[in-house]
């Protein structure tokens, strides 16, 4: 951002410095844009002194490289002065924060009258012109943080929000722990991130997981959904925009999704659905590491790790044109691949006991459990919505239970609907159910019903190992991953 985030306060420290010292004044950004003025120069507001060119060897570009003030009283006889308004004499001042130029205030004579006073006051003129640079120096300051803190504290907040670490992941199925493995292996680098998989799955989860343990987790994680940001809007809300940039834009500009994770973690949910020339600009930043700010005429640099995630299919949109290989590539460093809910069964039974306590405390209600039929049901479904639909029938159940466990009667009747061919001995008669999930299902009756006439208890579990002529530690680990337990084989 340059002076332009203030331009209205330039202007009237312009007006105030003429009304004092009866001098015109000149006030320039950083790219050479004459911001503030007064008498010819408030005319040329807008335009660009030098041509705009930073590299040449003329005084300002000069004194914006340096950051020295200068003072000529014949600016006819200086060969890199360009004085197309025949000034007679100027007193120039830089205007510095942080030991960066923002700009530079100029004092110009254009009568014998005001340069004979420019040559006999000049210590109080440079003095007063330090003072009115410190000036606009401290509230562009002020006005820099305060966007900052604006944008910055509801993204803060999001993040500290949502609790994520790897022991948030509910599973238990092989396939998870290895990604739950191998994420936390990648967290302490900053190589970019893509993880896909079906909507619902946990990805975001996942995301927020690999910052917390990453060097990065005191700094901000930020997200974004790529789909849920009209395409008008997007690329404001990633790259940010200056005061002024479009009409409607807020007063003071804003930082974007990238400045506002800087030292920290972007997310880039659904990157799939960004637009084919925002996915140019993307890969620009990614490659730079810089920024450009809609209205912006100079980059901003930042140091974001990304991670992005999506539910389509990349590599048949590259085939289609959709998204660009490149940017694939770019992106594509790190691959995490979640499965579907219905990919691993075993993580059902775990994932509806965590959210049924989860909802019953949110909900202030006395559920505790699933009874087994409600239970079967359950894992017979094929979750096309996976865990996102399995929070939204658990909270549904909750609501309709009157019990402290919840029963078949409590269920979506879509569910009990799609359901209603399983068998007690076999679990499912439906052709869309997998094999796995047939035998599962089967297992799981077999192994209740042997415990049931056994006992759950330690010696019981002891004597159906017996029975069934496995191990006792196959028995205990079929029943983990079955999520086969006393509490939750209560009959409706």
């Amino acid at each position: 951002m340059s002076l332009l985030l203030i331009k209205d306060t330039v202007q009237q420290v312009a007006t105030a410095i003429t009304a004092a010292l009866e001098l015109e004044t000149e006030i320039i950004d950083e790219n050479l844009m004459i911001i503030g003025g007064t008498g010819r120069y408030k005319e040329k507001i807008g335009s660009y002194e030098e041509d705009g060119n930073l590299e040449c060897d003329l005084v300002y570009a000069d004194c914006l490289r340096s950051g020295r003030e200068y003072i000529n009283f014949t600016p006819e006889h200086d060969d890199f002065y360009d004085a197309r308004e025949n000034e007679l004499a100027e007193i120039c001042c830089p205007i510095k924060t942080e030991g960066k130029v923002l700009g530079l205030i100029g004092l110009i004579a254009f009568t014998e009258e005001q340069r004979s006073i420019m040559i006999h006051k000049t210590l109080a003129l440079r003095t007063f012109l330090q003072s009115m640079a410190e000036l606009i120096a401290g509230k562009y300051i002020v006005s820099q943080n305060n966007i900052t803190l604006q944008n910055t504290v509801s993204s803060l907040l999001e993040s500290q929000s949502v609790h994520a670490s790897f022991d948030s992941i509910i599973s238990r199925s092989e396939a998870m722990e290895k990604i739950k493995k191998r994420a936390l292996q990648v967290a302490s680098s900053n190589s970019t991130v893509l993880i896909t998989g079906e909507s619902g799955t946990g990805k975001g989860l996942l995301a927020r997981a690999i910052h917390k343990e990453s060097p990065r987790c005191n700094k901000p994680f930020v997200s974004v959904n790529c789909a849920a940001i009209p395409e008008s809007l997007l690329e404001s809300e990633l790259f940010g925009y200056e005061k002024g940039a479009f009409t409607g834009a807020e007063k003071n500009g804003k930082l974007g999704k990238f400045q506002l994770a800087d030292k920290g973690t972007l997310f880039l949910d659904e990157i799939g659905d960004m637009p084919l020339h925002l996915q140019v600009k993307l890969l620009t930043c990614l490659q730079n590491h810089q920024v450009d700010p809609v209205g912006s005429t100079k980059p901003v640099d930042v140091d974001v790790r990304i991670i992005a995630a999506t539910n389509k299919d990349l590599e048949e949109m590259i085939r289609q044109k959709q998204f660009r290989e490149d940017l694939y590539f770019r992106l594509n460093v790190i691959p995490i691949h979640i499965p579907s809910l219905r990919e691993r069964p075993e993580d059902i039974s775990m994932l509806v006991q965590h959210i049924i306590m989860k909802f019953s405390m949110a909900m202030g209600k006395a559920v505790t459990g699933i009874d087994a039929d409600a239970m079967d049901i359950l894992l017979s479904y094929q979750w096309p919505g996976n865990i996102r639909e399995v929070e939204n029938i658990i909270e549904y159940a909750i609501n309709m239970e009157q019990s402290d466990t919840i029963t078949v009667e409590s269920l979506p009747e879509k569910i009990v609907k799609k359901n209603n061919a399983v068998k007690l001995e076999t679990g499912f008669e439906s052709s869309s159910v997998s094999l796995k999930m047939q035998l599962d299902s089967a297992e799981r009756q077999i192994l209740r019903n042997c415990l049931n006439h056994t006992g759950w208890d330690l010696e019981g579990k002891r004597h159906a190992a017996k029975q069934l002529n496995i191990s006792e530690s196959t028995l205990y680990r079929r029943l983990k991953q079955l999520g086969l337990s006393k509490k939750n084989n209560k009959k409706s």
